[in-house]
């Protein structure tokens, strides 16, 4: 009984941890995608003179853009779709995620990992469009 308990103890703790880390596993990646995904186009403005027109959440046609297209059709670890909004419909340039899933906690995290933490400012945050946007240009 006793063994039991420690057990139900045990679970109690480890279960937590273990989704904490799970999660700060996948928020890593997602920033490791995005800064990969802004390499690309900060490459193809290199090679064009300037960054590709928005395309919403179609992958941009462009000379020297190096994106995988299926990683950039697949929905993202926090829920959504990866979007580029482009510097003829925006006053930035980048990468958002339309329709993210995820809560607002979680996406902060995201934000300390990449940024500043703070949802309101800095490169990665909520535009006012409502998406949550990594800026590579402004």
């Amino acid at each position: 009984m006793i063994v039991v308990a420690i057990i139900g103890i045990l679970a109690a703790v480890a279960v937590p941890q273990y989704k904490q880390y799970v999660l700060r596993a996948q928020l890593t990646e997602m920033a490791t995608q995005i800064g990969s995904f802004a390499r690309a186009f900060e490459v193809a403005k290199q090679v064009n003179g300037d960054y590709p027109d928005d395309t919403h959440l179609t992958l941009p046609q462009v000379t020297g853009l190096f994106i995988n297209a299926s990683d950039w059709a697949s929905n993202t670890l926090l829920g959504g779709n990866w979007n580029w909004e482009g510097p003829d419909g925006y006053s930035y340039a980048g990468i958002a995620i339309d329709g993210a899933t995820a809560s607002e906690e979680d996406i902060a995290q995201l934000d300390a990992i990449m940024d500043n933490g703070d949802l309101s400012s800095g490169k990665f945050r909520r535009t006012p469009n409502g998406r949550y946007t990594y800026i590579i240009e402004e």
